[in-house]
């Protein structure tokens, strides 16, 4: 009997794996959302008897993300998460000091072309005028000079130079005449032996004081004789060599020189010479007249846009400087902050998010496409927050326009604004809101 029983098990399970059996398509279950308490919610709004029922999380009334619009280092962040901040507060700053050297460049040229102007608009100065004066007199004076014939003593002086670097060419090409040569060598050797005799007299005088005779007139002649031998010695030595190749050439300079100053001399002035000075006197009284007369409109005006370009440019470079900080827009609470000094920024990165605390809302998370058109803004409604167990009372503020997408299902962002915030109310709690 036992046998027969397990004989049939045996047969039943073969057929079951066989598949003889007809199996229905298993049927895929419903997506399940857990609440924070552990309680399974459906993933979009129910429709219940009391209404439509949606999920939703409390999130600040604003929230903003702050970024710089450049990549540069930062040199300061000044602020913490949790910190409290008012509205213009400097929150983080960029090195800048590339650009304040900059800056400090265009001021010098607005400083610049403020003077410009400033001196065109005052008129020439009285000393300005009295050397404008002293020019056209000097031009006039060399006119006049141009125009004038040689004077006889200007000739003769001329002349004269001209013959005395003549004979001086000569002297110095034939070498010293004979007559020289005897002299300097009588002069050598007088003074030759009048330094004997000092030396001789020099030392009867040590030998009678061995301690010292500096003071002594023998020594003191002993010394006069010396240079004076040195002196004729030089001059005798001079006379006894050739002259040179750059002592010819020096003596041949001064001829040229004084025949070329001889000819200017005798020759009339040639006509450029005459305009140039003429040309000369006219520029001297144009310039003069000039600033008599002050600074024309046109030169004012082109000085006055040359200060506002300098000043134009300076306004760029400081509206730039806006661009190195971070300012709060409004006052709010630092709710992130994803930077450190001295790191460098792309532009467009966020680096700190601030919000509105003191003012909360709840944002609906599952509310269907097939819902929404029963929601209309100021509708009331009332909020359950779930882990503070408290009902609060609201009103619908605002229905996104754009939809999102849940579990494959389209869902609207609904925003409630709540009546009143309780205590202990804080960003992130879920919520259930009840229209």
């Amino acid at each position: 009997m036992r046998s027969r029983m397990l004989l049939l098990l045996w047969v039943f399970l073969t057929l079951a794996g066989c598949g003889t059996w007809t199996r229905k398509a298993p049927v895929p279950l419903p997506t399940v959302l857990l609440d924070r308490q552990g309680v399974a919610s459906p993933t979009l709004a129910q429709r219940t008897d009391k209404g439509i029922i949606a999920s939703g999380v409390v999130v600040p009334a604003w929230q903003i993300r702050m970024a710089f619009t450049l990549q540069e280092r930062v040199s300061a962040v000044n602020v913490s998460v949790g910190d409290r901040v008012r509205a213009g507060q400097v929150l983080a700053r960029l090195d800048d000091s590339v650009l304040q050297a900059q800056i400090r460049q265009a001021k010098a040229a607005v400083a610049v072309a403020e003077a410009n102007y400033n001196l065109l608009a005052a008129g020439p100065t009285p000393e300005q005028l009295r050397q404008a004066e002293a020019a056209v007199i000097s031009a006039r004076a060399a006119y006049s000079r141009t125009l004038e014939a040689p004077r006889e003593a200007e000739v003769e002086a001329a002349k004269a130079a001209l013959e005395a670097a003549r004979a001086n060419y000569d002297r110095v090409k034939s070498g010293p005449r004979k007559e020289d040569y005897a002299t300097a060598e009588a002069n050598l050797r007088t003074a030759e032996m009048a330094l004997r005799q000092a030396q001789s007299a020099y030392d009867r005088a040590l030998a009678r004081n061995p301690a010292g005779i500096s003071g002594d007139p023998a020594a003191l002649a002993l010394e006069k004789a010396t240079n004076d031998y040195q002196a004729a010695k030089a001059v005798y030595e001079a006379l006894s060599r050739l002259p040179d190749e750059a002592q010819l050439s020096a003596a041949y300079q001064q001829v040229a020189l004084a025949k070329a100053q001889l000819d200017h001399v005798l020759h009339p002035v040639r006509e450029y010479e005459v305009e140039q000075a003429r040309a000369q006197v006219y520029s001297a009284q144009a310039r003069l007249e000039e600033l008599k007369a002050g600074a024309r409109p046109e030169q004012l005006a082109a000085a006055r846009a040359q200060v506002e370009s300098a000043q134009a440019a300076l306004a760029v470079l400081e509206a730039q400087l806006q661009k190195y900080v971070l300012v709060a827009p409004l006052d709010g609470i630092v709710l992130a902050r994803m930077i450190e000094p001295n790191e460098v920024v792309l532009p467009g990165t966020p680096l700190l998010v601030l919000g509105d605390l003191d003012h909360l809302r709840v944002e609906t998370t599952d509310l269907s496409e097939r819902d929404v058109p029963q929601i209309k803004v100021g509708q009331p409604v009332q909020v359950f927050i779930k882990a503070l167990g408290q009902q609060i009372t609201g009103h619908v503020s605002a229905i996104s326009p754009l939809a999102n997408t849940l579990g494959g299902d389209v869902v609207y962002k609904t925003t409630v604004d709540l009546d009143m915030c309780p205590p202990d109310l804080r960003v992130g709690m879920s919520a259930e809101v009840q229209f």
